[in-house]
């Protein structure tokens, strides 16, 4: 940037969001949220920091023609891919790096907005190989044309089952014999969306003009995505150009570059920061972060489509005041921090069981069905199901820390015995208001020798330290232990938990070769009743 040296460049990225994974005689390594995809290359980088550094303030304005390029679009796609959008980038002067990055950019939109293109897909084409006016079309397997990096000319099937991007992208299509191409009025191929795009319109550092196609099953996303696209061609010095999409029912006008409207709170942006910030002030900081104030509205570019809401724009009065100006500042108050109770007493807890010989183990309130019922041998009726859950392992909440904890014995069962392991973690349980949770101490002994006494030996360690005597244990049944070598733990009448011995089919259901012994242990009741 032309008047900035390298240190203070260096010492603003931070401020505009970025990490500086690295630096480099020639480079700096940077890592950008994923919410500000428009950080994608050195050109939306450099725009923010020309406000940031009062080089240029305000909105960013991206007038944008037409040029005179129509696309045609085949209704039989609607149940394919359905959604075009389309823009012109002209009088290009692209170096090397630049075509790098632009198409860096492109691949980050694909994985992240795009949803590895299921969503979204992006082409960027040389404008001056083809000749418009362009079709979106559907055709069939048999259809030829010569991909991206090819010597000679494919079918739609060989490129679905012979290339590396057919492989990959090709069940994106779902099965269906129809697939999406967009051709020139010659019949050249521009692309063939998500899978690959033509050889003939490759961009090069020779490309003067750019044509730019997005196809989605999302119209927003994919005019979301097109604007990051043009108005990052535009900071690169490329003049933006309309195209005229053709529809069976209307036609639209690709891309939209209508600005982002929020509302400009003051008193939001007051509770927010904790600044006591003059209109003037507030309106300066947002200029530096490249938003414009017209009355009561917040105004920034298309490519901000990270502003949702009032509070987002609290923030960029934040980063456009400074955040290193803004000073930590402590509330007034005549009465010293101090621990929860309850958090001291499960500290101490884990403190007793530490000194008892015991390895503390922290695992995950959600797993799997099986780990917490099959294996078990038990119902799932009350099971906490988490709704549309990424991942079968991580999918109910649990309500018993044993299982989580027979599952880390299993796992480590070519470390050295004994193995003496406890957990103090959440449960969860359903009740007739919703889901209750409670915090409990878990305890496992692994080795050829363990037995009921020794985990009721430990139990009763913890009690005596914890609640100033033995609690109460009475022979009981559990589905984890053995029956017969299973006692209910109570005080004063209310049930705690339960210490015993576990099932050999159990033991046997995970695998471990060895007996296992140990109790859970409820600590917001314990916790309670020494109240």
């Amino acid at each position: 940037m032309v008047g900035v040296d390298r240190a203070r460049l260096l010492d603003r990225l931070p401020y505009i969001g970025l990490d500086i994974e690295g630096v480099d005689k020639d480079s700096v390594r940077v890592e950008y949220s994923p919410n500000r995809p428009d950080y994608g290359t050195d050109f939306g980088i450099g725009r923010s920091l020309k406000g940031l550094l009062g080089k240029e303030v305000g909105m960013p304005h991206y007038p944008a023609k037409s040029s005179g390029v129509s696309v045609s679009v085949d209704a039989k796609l609607s149940s394919v891919r359905p959604f075009i959008a389309c823009a012109t980038a002209s009088g290009l002067r692209l170096s090397t790096e630049d075509v790098r990055q632009i198409i860096s950019l492109q691949e980050d939109l694909h994985n992240g907005l795009g949803r590895k293109r299921k969503k979204v897909a992006i082409g960027l084409h040389d404008l001056g190989s083809v000749t418009p006016p362009f079709s979106y079309t559907a055709v069939n397997p048999d259809f030829r044309f010569t991909p991206l990096g090819g010597k000679k000319s494919m079918t739609i099937s060989q490129i679905l089952s012979e290339t590396a991007e057919g492989r990959i992208y090709g069940s994106i299509l779902g099965g269906s014999r129809l697939s999406p191409i967009i051709a020139d009025s010659r019949g050249e191929v521009l692309s063939f969306p998500p899978i690959i795009n033509g050889d003939l319109t490759k961009v090069t550092t020779r490309t003067r003009d750019m044509f730019i196609d997005v196809t989605s099953t999302d119209r927003k996303v994919g005019d979301d995505v097109l604007a990051i696209m043009a108005t990052t061609l535009a900071e690169a010095g490329a003049k933006i150009g309309t195209a005229s999409i053709k529809y069976a029912t209307r036609p639209r006008t690709t891309p939209d570059l209508t600005p982002v409207r929020l509302a400009l709170d003051l008193h939001l942006i007051e509770s927010v920061l904790g600044l006591d910030l003059t209109r003037r002030q507030i309106v300066e900081a947002l200029s530096r972060s490249r938003l414009s104030v017209n009355g009561d509205t917040a105004m920034a570019a298309r490519y901000r489509i990270d502003l949702l809401h009032p509070v987002d724009i609290a923030e960029e009065v934040a980063l456009g005041y400074g955040m290193d100006r803004i000073e930590s500042l402590y509330p007034p108050s005549n009465q010293p921090g101090s621990f929860h109770p309850f958090e001291q007493f499960l500290d101490s807890t884990s403190t007793l069981m530490v000194g008892s010989g015991m390895l503390e183990l922290m695992t995950f309130e959600l797993v799997d069905q099986e780990t917490l019922y099959a294996k078990f041998g038990r119902l799932s009726d009350g099971k906490v199901v988490v709704h549309e859950p990424r991942s079968l392992e991580h999918s109910v909440l649990r309500d018993s820390l044993i299982p989580s904890l027979m599952a880390a014995l299993a796992s480590n069962m070519n470390s050295d015995y004994p193995q003496r392991v406890f957990e103090i973690g959440r449960i969860y349980a359903r009740t007739k208001d919703g889901v209750s949770e409670a915090w409990r101490l878990g305890c496992l002994i692994a080795h050829s020798r363990a037995s009921y006494s020794e985990a009721k030996m430990y139990l009763e360690s913890v009690s005596r330290t914890l609640a100033g005597k033995e609690l109460v244990a009475e022979e009981s049944q559990h589905w984890a232990f053995a029956a017969g070598r299973c006692a209910a733990v109570a005080q004063a009448g209310q049930p705690l938990g339960h210490v015993g011995e576990l099932r050999p089919e159990v033991i046997e259901a995970f695998g471990v070769k060895v007996p296992v012994s140990g109790f859970e242990l409820d600590l917001s009741a314990l916790h309670k009743q020494l109240k």
